[in-house]
């Protein structure tokens, strides 16, 4: 398992993204044998994330403006009606209510918004333009493994709230050309000591909060160090 220090979310655009010290730099793979996706995009060897793609010309330096789009949240395996079933293994995946879905969605959203407008960032825009990237992500694979309704327990305890996959995708937002795509999978739960995690609404918004802020301090910093290379 990688490390904390090691398992970072990039974007995948990066040749130069730096590693941990004994990690191998990211490089693009080459020769007959580099893998090539349907759209263009060539794997990377060594990414800090689980995979990320993107394309052997790749410029991002013209664009100086984002357009994101609504984040879309996909479960790894449908809920259904598990909210309130009991019983073991009953409970694998809870379901989100429409509210929290939205809070969900809207917690990502201002993250990284928040992260690429700070410090005189880049500019948000909703219309198309040759300096305007196009900001596509999607929240997918979703496990809630601890209830989304209180269940009358006191001071529940887990090892884990959940996991999800983000997978983002930068797009010329004019001809909609894909320039890179790439993913990471994370679990937002901070542990005690005890390798436990407290269950209550505001202890897992605040460790999803974190986990959000992270990947869009991230992307920020890769999309800044890309523009000066």
């Amino acid at each position: 398992m990688k490390s904390h220090m090691c398992r970072v979310f990039s974007t995948g655009i990066l040749v130069a993204l730096a590693g941990c010290a004994a990690t191998p730099p990211p490089t693009l793979q080459t020769g007959p044998d580099a893998e090539v996706t349907v759209d263009g995009l060539v794997r990377m060897d060594n990414p800090v994330v689980d995979v990320a793609y993107h394309k052997p010309d790749m410029d991002l330096t013209p664009y100086t403006r984002v357009m994101l789009d609504p984040v879309e949240v996909a479960y790894q395996k449908d809920p259904g009606n598990r909210m309130r079933s009991t019983g073991a293994g009953a409970n694998d995946n809870f379901a989100l209510s429409p509210s929290q879905m939205e809070t969900l969605k809207d917690m990502f959203r201002e993250a990284v918004v928040e992260a690429l407008t700070k410090d005189d960032g880049y500019e948000l825009t909703t219309e198309p333009a040759p300096d305007v990237l196009r900001i596509t992500a999607s929240l997918i694979d979703l496990v809630v493994s601890v209830p989304t309704r209180s269940t009358g327990r006191q001071d529940m305890y887990a090892r884990s709230y959940g996991l999800v996959t983000l997978i983002l995708e930068l797009r010329d937002s004019q001809s909609g050309e894909i320039l890179a795509r790439a993913g990471d999978r994370r679990d937002p739960t901070r542990q005690t000591s005890a390798g436990l995690a407290r269950v209550s609404p505001t202890f897992i918004r605040s460790d999803v909060r974190r986990m959000f802020q992270y990947w869009g301090n991230l992307l920020r910093e890769r999309l800044d160090a890309f523009r000066v290379m």
